[in-house]
């Protein structure tokens, strides 16, 4: 992993689900964050809460800016925190993302079995 998150979650996430456009954005947006964690089942729903966050913080301009400090697995289910206080439209994204990410989850036990991204490597139908 990085030395940086922010450079992580770019170089090493974002950028197969993002515009190029969004790259220094991206990276400012997780500058403070100091744990990336979701498994890579969940990239295409981090996209849409990166994007949905850098047009925010373009509405709120440079006083205002919020940033993603941590995003995790917590029993299971994808968590999210930012700060630069409270705001309602992006707890609206986050509890959307957090949903999409419980209905991927419920395909992923359902195909694996229960726990789905634990199992996957023991039954990986490549596997014999």
């Amino acid at each position: 992993m990085k030395k940086y998150k922010n450079d992580y979650v770019w170089n090493e996430r974002m950028h197969h689900h993002l515009d190029r456009e969004y790259e220094l954005e991206c990276i400012s947006l997780y500058r403070n964050c100091y744990d990336y964690s979701p498994e890579h089942f969940y990239d295409d729903i981090m996209a849409f809460v990166t994007k949905a966050f850098i047009d925010r913080n373009r509405q709120l301009g440079m006083d205002n800016r919020r940033s993603i400090v941590q995003v995790k697995m917590k029993f299971g289910f994808l968590t999210i925190y930012y700060d630069g206080g409270k705001d309602p439209y992006l707890d609206e994204i986050i509890n959307t993302a957090t949903k999409m990410a419980h209905q991927i989850k419920k395909k992923i036990d359902k195909q694996y079995g229960r726990g789905g991204w634990r199992h996957r490597t023991i039954l990986s139908p490549n596997k014999s």
